[in-house]
């Protein structure tokens, strides 16, 4: 008797979650609860499942950060001001390089802000190669972004003509991710 009445509650519970829940698939509610539980926040493991696994193992991550360290994006005419000026620049350049790797812990914990997403859009507006990368992977995972196919392979394929190891190839796993409609945006605007 007492399994009944702890069944019964449990189903009320449930239902009370799902018409509280803004989703109307059984999914949405699973999401909406998870992200209730941690507050606001939705997990990679959740959010990513029907994802395709590309770009950016553990091992992969690491290279990235190393490779951050030649970025010197300071005005060239600065550089030939007094060697007074230098220590302001040398300043600027760590806290840009401290800056790229709080965006890229943000981005790999999933706590991706505006301020992160700007440093990444900026980055890749730029240019640089691993932001180029990064921001397909995030448009792939839907990391921070709202998921996007299309843009991710072209941004994968903007990444493999800087000649980005592995970015074909991910370039072509997302493209057969794609539905046909998506395939066809892809065509249509080569």
């Amino acid at each position: 008797m007492l399994w009944r009445k702890i069944l019964y509650f449990l189903m009320i519970d449930i239902l009370v979650m799902a018409f509280n829940a803004q989703a109307t698939s059984l999914d949405g509610i699973y999401r909406d609860i998870i992200r209730s539980n941690n507050s606001g926040y939705l997990p990679l493991f959740v959010k990513n499942r029907h994802q395709p696994d590309v770009l950016l193992s553990d091992e992969e991550l690491k290279k990235v950060i190393p490779a951050t360290n030649n970025l010197k994006t300071i005005d060239p005419n600065k550089r030939l001001k007094l060697s007074s000026d230098f220590a302001e620049i040398d300043a600027l350049d760590k806290a840009r390089h401290y800056q790229w790797l709080k965006t890229i812990a943000a981005i790999k914990s999933n706590q991706v802000t505006p301020l992160e997403l700007d440093e990444i859009y900026s980055r890749a507006h730029d240019g640089d190669a691993k932001a180029i990368e990064i921001l397909a992977w995030m448009y792939t995972k839907g990391v921070g972004v709202t998921t996007d196919f299309v843009e991710a392979f072209n941004l994968y394929k903007k990444a493999a003509l800087l000649n980005v190891t592995n970015a074909e190839r991910n370039a072509m796993i997302v493209y057969k991710a794609m539905n046909e409609t998506q395939r066809q945006q892809v065509k249509n605007l080569r």
